[in-house]
């Protein structure tokens, strides 16, 4: 990417002014797929000095700035026992540690990449997104907004629970994108299916969420149809790395998979 300008806002408010200013002005978090873009920015507005970059424990939830790397997302203790750990299994799948060094948990989840291996357990969770000024929306409920958004990402809420998860990422090579990624957690007695990379963002596969949350027991049978039903409910394209066939037949086998860890 080309900018004709870089700068360091002193506040928020600064920083959302000139962001108003011109569609082609660019939020820079760690930059790290700016960088390949082949656009060019008017402004690249850098946020590493508003003091975003902390994890804080609020009591109930865990609060992460915008500007988190993802390196210290994965090594932050706050986070290595909510649900299992499945964020820390998640993020430490991601690149290299030079890589997660650079990039943000702000810009994962803000850039809202089809090929996330972030957002697909986030979703899977109790998340909330929060936004200068004053706006607060579930992820479920940004991953599905359109168009552009002009406010500010500033913080990722991730409220505190414990139960079983799972999470597979399917990928060619180590430090390649996913080819599918899944995760399913057991959220204070409600499951919750995320299937990303299909290759499209991660979105809950809902219907599969209500037949297992409506059912007294899951049997080896019910997990099956439940399966089936993920498989189907998702849309899945066909891409140079896999076809939407195949991405299908993974969705099953892990969807499958993970219901039945979580559930022993």
């Amino acid at each position: 990417m080309e900018a004709n300008r870089y700068l360091r806002p002193a506040t928020l408010e600064e920083a959302h002014q000139i962001l108003l200013q011109d569609a082609k002005n660019v939020l820079l978090g760690g930059g790290l797929w700016l960088k390949k873009s082949t656009s060019s920015a008017n402004a690249l507005v850098d946020l590493s000095t508003l003091g975003l970059g902390a994890i804080k424990d609020l009591g109930n939830a865990v609060e992460v700035g915008a500007m988190v790397s993802l390196r210290d997302f994965e090594l932050s203790p706050l986070l290595k026992d909510i649900q299992g750990g499945i964020l820390i299994e998640a993020v430490g799948q991601i690149m290299g540690v030079a890589f997660r060094n650079g990039a943000t948990i702000g810009g994962s989840v803000a850039g809202r990449f089809p090929f996330s291996d972030i957002i697909t357990p986030l979703l899977a969770l109790d998340t909330t997104v929060v936004f200068y000024p004053h706006k607060e929306m579930s992820l479920k409920d940004f991953l599905s907004f359109k168009g552009r958004l002009s406010d500010i990402l500033t913080h990722v809420v991730i409220k505190k629970s414990k139960g079983p998860s799972f999470f597979k990422k399917v990928k060619t090579t180590a430090l390649d994108f996913a080819v599918i990624n899944v995760a399913i957690a057991n959220v204070n007695g409600e499951y919750r299916i995320a299937i990303g990379s299909r290759p499209s963002v991660a979105s809950l596969a809902v219907k599969s969420m209500e037949v297992v949350n409506g059912a007294k027991k899951l049997s080896p049978e019910l997990i099956v149809m439940v399966a089936d039903l993920a498989s189907e409910e998702l849309l899945y394209a066909s891409t140079g790395a896999a076809s939407a066939e195949y991405r299908k037949a993974l969705a099953r086998a892990y969807v499958k998979r993970g219901l039945e860890e979580v559930s022993k």
